[in-house]
């Protein structure tokens, strides 16, 4: 066995002048033979180079015929884009160029930073595979997975399988994603979760994020807070204005309460706590017998103190349910005590009634409405079965209901009525009542007045039916509007069904 130091061997010996060979130099060169196979062992000091890539470790094992080298201890790797890479053991393949890392393998190039234990590295195409778990450091994130490439010369890594990225404020956890660590973007595949730091937690099937710009977006994505839960196809997420986007089959789920909102485009804007929804807006309470349906052309649902509170509904609103249906102009919905309060030209029909006044407000207490509360320009007409219009009108009014059947009416203020009354068979009338009083009670059983009480200088009278007049018929302001009644399919989108014209311009005579 011979010993040859080599503090003077060149660079270019006889391998070097080769294509492809790689040159060496060590304090100490041994020559031996591994399975017949003759090996160059050096040791101390030990430096390979082949073209721009020079490799660096305590010891090695050189198969000169196969050139292919083995080295162990402290290696270092430096490439031609000032890249380097540290291992504590390597497989090295001159003739493919690839270098097979192991234990405690760290890649660095500018602010980059990949840890891993098992690292696979393409000398000519600058690109490394990772696998039994890596890690990706720069000036911003942390990102770890079971596997992933990475390109040097990109900028670009690619990660799957359990990958995780952390940021300053948030953690998404992913199944794949491609990275770039010059541009800050991530781009997830598959399902995606999202937690930030003010515990709103995003969930998706993929998606884009650029950490600079602070732009996102998400596929068939959800954002849950403790307070709702936002879905749509795409999520483009704002974060530098904290605003989100939402865009097709958007729905806003407002938890522990039967609340749902649905439309085609949302805006969550973080800064105001409010969330718009509009276009083909839908808001829906499943309640037990039945479900109360409302429409409007915007629903808006702000948040106080982190609790979504309230819901504005806004220019063109209906709703239904089997009891009530109604319009406005805007609509105002207190979650906490399931408050409705109607504004601008408010109306409701209540099976055979017509209520309406300047403000309209109601609780809905499950499938019911106990009370409502009729403010200024009070105005309420059912018609009999003779077709004649009975009419209760006010200042303000108070009415309750039993299963969602009128049971009193308290009229504060300029009180005045006209009763039609019929005979037992309600097959004629046996007068007119017209009553005048400032304040009054009317209590009524199965929805037909049976008593009236008078609190102050009534003034009645009885109107027999020959001489009742056009003029006696109806009190100023009456005004019946039962062609304005809305149904189901004009209040729910997806109830409307789709007319077919025929093309006469195709039909053959």
């Amino acid at each position: 066995m011979i010993i040859l130091l080599l503090f003077l061997m060149p660079y270019n010996d006889l391998f070097a002048q080769r294509k492809d060979k790689i040159s060496y130099k060590a304090d100490e060169l041994k020559f031996r033979r591994i399975n017949n196979e003759p090996v160059r062992t050096l040791t101390n000091n030990v430096e390979f180079i082949q073209g721009s890539t020079k490799i660096i470790c305590d010891s090695a094992n050189f198969f000169n015929r196969k050139n292919i080298l083995e080295a162990y201890g402290n290696i270092l790797i430096t490439n031609s884009d000032s890249s380097t890479i540290k291992a504590k053991f390597l497989t090295y393949n001159g003739n493919t160029k690839i270098a097979k890392l192991r234990d405690n393998v760290i890649y660095k190039k500018n602010l980059e930073l990949i840890t891993t234990n098992n690292l696979d590295y393409f000398i000519e195409e600058k690109k490394g595979y990772f696998f039994s778990r890596g890690e990706l450091r720069d000036n911003e994130n942390i990102l770890t997975s079971n596997n992933g490439i990475f390109f040097g010369e990109s900028d670009l890594s690619v990660f799957y399988s359990d990958v995780k990225l952390v940021g300053k404020d948030f953690i998404l956890n992913s199944d794949s994603m491609t990275y770039n660590t010059f541009t800050k973007e991530a781009i997830t595949f598959g399902y995606t979760e999202i937690l930030s730091d003010d515990s709103i937690q995003i969930k998706s099937l993929g998606g884009s994020f650029i950490q600079e710009s602070r732009d996102s977006r998400l596929e068939s994505s959800k954002i849950e807070t403790k307070d709702y839960i936002l879905e749509a196809d795409i999520i483009d997420l704002d974060e530098k204005n904290l605003t989100y986007y939402a865009r097709n089959n958007v729905k806003l789920k407002l938890k522990e309460t039967e609340y749902i909102i649905q439309g085609e485009l949302g805006v969550f804007d973080k800064i105001k706590n409010k969330t718009k929804i509009f276009g083909n807006t839908l808001l829906k309470k499943n309640i037990e017998l039945d479900t109360f349906y409302l429409s409007s052309d915007t629903i808006l649902a702000t948040n106080d103190e982190n609790e979504i509170k309230k819901i504005f509904a806004y220019n063109d609103v209906k709703f239904f349910n089997k009891d009530f249906i109604g319009k406005a102009d805007s609509i105002i919905f207190l979650i906490e005590d399931s408050t409705i309060e109607m504004y601008l030209d408010p109306i409701i029909w209540n099976n055979k009634n017509q209520i309406t006044s300047d403000t309209i407000k109601f609780n809905l207490n499950g499938e019911y409405v106990e009370e409502m509360k009729l403010s200024k320009n009070s105005f309420i007409i059912s018609q009999d079965t003779l077709g004649n219009f009975n009419q209760i009108k006010g200042r303000n009014m108070d009415a309750t209901f039993i299963n969602n059947t009128l049971d009193k009416i308290n009229v504060y203020g300029n009180g005045e009525t006209i009763y039609f009354g019929l005979n037992e068979d309600l097959n004629s009338i046996i007068g007119l009542n017209y009553i005048i009083c400032s304040d009054l009670r009317m209590n009524f059983s199965e929805n037909e007045l049976e008593n009236i009480i008078f609190y102050k200088n009534p003034r009645a009278k009885m109107i027999p039916p020959h001489e009742i007049t056009n003029d006696d018929l109806y009190l100023t302001q009456f005004k019946w509007r039962e062609e304005e009644i809305p149904k189901i399919q004009d209040v729910v989108y997806y109830f409307r069904k789709k007319i077919y014209l025929r093309d006469d311009s195709k039909v053959k005579n």
